[in-house]
């Protein structure tokens, strides 16, 4: 093992959404539609399909878990953070709200079977985020009966505070530096092995690479000289 791995190791394991002793149970890209509400309007009618990244945590065993946190970040927007943190008491009223039938023990078990439908079956299942400009918001999940829409469960989220964001950035971009430095050591020593090996493939992989390289920079160019020609066209016609 070399020392990119050790680095990536590590990172990971200081991990801010870690912080309380809180241990990962679910986490994955979960496509969202997403809308800004408005306190006068309302929301928007029509929301934006986010690729949405849903990490859930508990603190303590995962039977006798005392809190669980949900966190909801965007790698296209590493300033999207939002989290909600429901322990015991929080989840009576939940229950006694929306009319559940599950005990909190089987709560958890019962958004990763959710979560995992919207990704299995968007058509069926899916998720609606409402953002208010106060930093609330909340996560409402919907079923398609094809004659109507059922909403499932209705969860309250905040936005994360500057500090746990400035953190997560932070933390996701070190991690994102390190896993590129580990591709780059990892093609060295592929290419090392190669040279040592078989010199004129390498040399043959990196005409071809070049090649494609060019390629792709010709049609690029290509591209934006016919949209310009046609752009050009459009004006004096």
């Amino acid at each position: 093992m070399d020392d990119s791995q050790l680095d990536l190791g590590a990172l990971e394991d200081i991990d801010p959404s870690l912080e309380g002793g809180f241990k990962i149970q679910f986490d994955r890209e979960i496509h969202i539609e997403t809308r800004v509400q408005d306190a006068n309007t309302g929301p928007q009618e029509i929301g934006t399909l986010e690729l949405v990244r849903v990490k859930i945590l508990v603190q303590g065993e995962q039977q006798t878990f005392e809190n669980l946190k949900i966190e909801l970040t965007s790698e296209t927007d590493l300033f999207f953070n939002y989290i909600t943190i429901i322990n015991k008491e929080t989840y009576k009223r939940i229950r006694e709200e929306q009319k559940l039938t599950i005990e909190y023990p089987q709560f958890l078990q019962m958004l990763i079977k959710l979560l995992n439908s919207c990704h299995k079956e968007p058509n069926h299942f899916f998720c609606v985020f409402f953002m208010q400009q106060d930093g609330a918001a909340k996560l409402d999940f919907i079923e398609n009966l094809e004659y109507k829409f059922m909403e499932m469960l209705s969860l309250e989220f905040s936005s994360a505070p500057e500090e746990t964001i400035r953190q997560n950035v932070s933390f996701r971009y070190n991690l994102m530096k390190a896993k590129l430095q580990f591709v780059s050591n990892r093609l060295n020593d592929i290419a090392s092995l190669i040279k040592l090996k078989n010199p004129s493939l390498l040399v043959q992989i990196n005409k071809a690479s070049a090649g494609v390289s060019q390629n792709q920079s010709t049609q690029n160019a290509s591209k934006y000289l016919g949209q310009s020609k046609k752009n050009n066209t459009s004006k004096f016609v």
